[in-house]
């Protein structure tokens, strides 16, 4: 073999040896690095319809009751904070334009009301249904007298 098959053989393994010394050296960094974020054992207590509610909300957005509580914290906190995301003008805008829809109807079918029951006392006046058109001469009728 000539010096220079040789020391390209020696290229070859070194940088395979390097490849293979930089793996080991990731592994190593993933464990070290897995210590540094793995989870603290913490306990909890809870009612039992709270733990069915934790293991069924954990299966519906498939994940483990670990995450699921830590997110729901992770959460909680934030919202407390305040710290969440405002909706863009235009959703905002698109918000106020619905809510004014739905004040517009219920404004509506409270005039409507109104009138309808307008109306109906303008008819029952012309019927002559009204009570207060009732003649009264001042004393209680029979009926009345004795109710007290």
């Amino acid at each position: 073999m000539s010096d220079k098959e040789l020391s390209t053989e020696m290229g070859v393994e070194k940088e395979n040896m390097d490849a293979v010394q930089s793996a080991k050296e990731k592994s190593a960094r993933e464990k070290t690095d897995s210590k540094k974020t793995k989870e603290e054992r913490e306990s909890l207590r809870l009612l039992k319809e709270d733990k069915g509610f934790i293991k069924y909300w954990a299966e519906v957005f498939d994940m483990n009751k670990t995450e699921l509580m830590m997110r729901s914290v992770r959460h909680y906190v934030a919202w407390r904070n305040q710290d969440f995301d405002l909706p863009t003008a235009e959703m905002q805008r698109l918000n106020q334009l619905i809510d004014a829809m739905n004040n517009m109807v219920s404004s509506n079918e409270r005039l409507a009301n109104t009138v309808t029951n307008g109306f109906d006392s303008m008819m029952g006046i012309m019927r002559g249904e009204n009570y207060l058109l009732e003649t009264e001469d001042g004393d209680l009728s029979e009926e009345e007298r004795y109710r007290y």
